[in-house]
């Protein structure tokens, strides 16, 4: 139990906290987010992220939005900047996990593991294909 006396460094980490959230509601606030729910996140361990429809570019491939809020369960996203879930994407396309999805099976998409949303892409190993 504390007992009111603030260990050292508690005031720089609380500057950087602050800092840190004022960034996050900057960036929600003032930026285009697209908003994908992926329900089968929780199960699979991936979100589905669409990439062409009929074989026209469509979803990642084509957004303008600076984020992506993806809804992995009720009140629960997942919220990433484009440029790293287009680097995700084009990452598990170069290892086969791509599968047909969305509404009624109409999209191509690729299966990006939620771990490399929140520990990052792993680098590449091998000759050029992982075990992602």
């Amino acid at each position: 139990m504390a007992d009111g006396i603030a260990r050292a460094g508690f005031d720089m980490d609380l500057a950087h906290g602050e800092a840190r959230e004022s960034a996050f509601v900057q960036a929600l606030t003032r930026c285009h987010v697209e908003h994908k729910c992926d329900n089968d996140a929780p199960s699979t361990g991936n979100v589905f992220v669409e990439f062409e429809q009929k074989g026209r570019p469509s979803g990642i491939a084509t957004t303008t939005a600076d984020w992506w809020a993806i809804e992995v369960q009720g009140d629960t996203w997942i919220v990433v900047r484009t440029s790293v879930l287009r680097r995700a994407v084009e990452r598990v396309k170069g290892i086969g996990r791509v599968v047909m999805g969305g509404d009624h099976n109409l999209y191509r998409g690729a299966l990006v593991p939620v771990e490399w949303l929140y520990r990052g892409i792993p680098p590449i190993t091998g000759a050029g294909r992982d075990a992602a």
